[in-house]
């Protein structure tokens, strides 16, 4: 269990009885025998206010953990049954085609296609778990060099464009000119800015339309993935960066995730010295921003005077 874990029963049932004790001692020393005669009532007071604020604050712990567990419960499920599709899927048409129930060479290329997209989709799930464990044990490291955004941007774009052949989008980018340069690792921040468009991509309907936008704000730089989905309600923009996290919406219980995408964005994002956020109003879309530090440039060395030389 984490420190910030324990900390509301460190405070429950530590610093506060702490607290009330030297307030105790503090009226005894001001008041004297007055207090004194009020000792015992005092005592009382501040045995029932230190079981009060323990007992909140165990139960407070409890809840957390219970709702952790659940989420986790959640997620192996969830990753579970992402697992077993794919599975299923290649197994059913490997079996098929040992078998040689399918004779057409048409049809058999069409399923060798469907095994190649299903193994490619478990590697790709397989690779995210890999990668959150990294996250969140700390080995995952970030090699920052001085980067400009719209290479970075565009490799994003790139990445995504496979998902475009299984139903067309309009995607919309904006780049401005003469952007500062950022301190990042380039492959960490295209897959966070990936991650995004794939989520874009996944919240919304038919007629798809996504913008990526990058811009100069003040000392930072700002990247924003916008859609046209239906929206996140407000109770759940808060907590939609926690691990394991899905929207409560309906819709989200039917579309493919293991709620670890929009906490390994922040992570990346963190680990830039930057901030992620979320902007949106139900059946108005979503903006997720991404805020990124301006690179401050070195200043130039002043130049060195020439060596004076001596006239003969």
């Amino acid at each position: 269990m984490k420190l910030r874990h324990v900390l509301p029963l460190i405070i429950g049932f530590i610093f506060v009885p702490a607290a009330l004790m030297l307030t105790v001692g503090i009226l005894i020393l001001v008041y004297g025998s007055v207090a004194r005669d009020y000792l015992f009532g005092i005592l009382i007071v501040s045995l029932v206010a230190t079981t009060i604020a323990g007992t909140a604050a165990t139960i407070a712990v409890l809840y957390r953990e219970v709702r952790v567990a659940k989420l986790q419960t959640d997620f192996v499920n969830k990753v579970s049954h992402e697992l077993r599709t794919p599975l299923t899927s290649i197994r059913m048409f490997v079996e098929t085609l040992q078998l040689g129930r399918i004779a057409d060479p048409v049809r058999q290329r069409e399923a060798l296609e469907i095994v190649a997209d299903e193994t490619a989709r478990l590697s790709r799930l397989i690779n995210r778990l890999l990668d959150w464990a990294r996250m969140e044990s700390g080995r995952r490291t970030y090699q920052l060099s001085l980067q400009r955004v719209e290479p970075i941007v565009d490799r994003a774009l790139q990445a995504f464009e496979p998902q475009l052949l299984h139903a067309p989008a309009d995607v919309t980018r904006e780049v401005a000119p003469r952007l500062p340069q950022v301190m990042a690792d380039p492959d960490a921040l295209s897959e966070a800015l990936l991650n995004l468009l794939n989520n874009a991509y996944k919240y919304t309907g038919a007629q798809k339309k996504i913008a990526i936008r990058a811009v100069a704000h003040g000392p930072a730089v700002t990247i924003t993935v916008s859609d046209n989905g239906p929206g996140i309600p407000q109770r759940d923009q808060k907590r939609i960066f926690d691990k394991f996290y899905r929207a409560r919406d309906p819709l989200a219980r039917t579309i493919e995730g293991t709620g670890l995408g929009l906490a390994m964005v922040k992570h990346i994002v963190s680990a830039h010295g930057g901030r992620v956020g979320v902007s949106s109003e139900v059946g108005a879309g979503a903006t997720f921003t991404i805020m990124l530090p301006a690179a401050t440039p070195e200043p130039a060395a002043a130049p060195r005077p020439a060596p004076k030389t001596e006239e003969g």
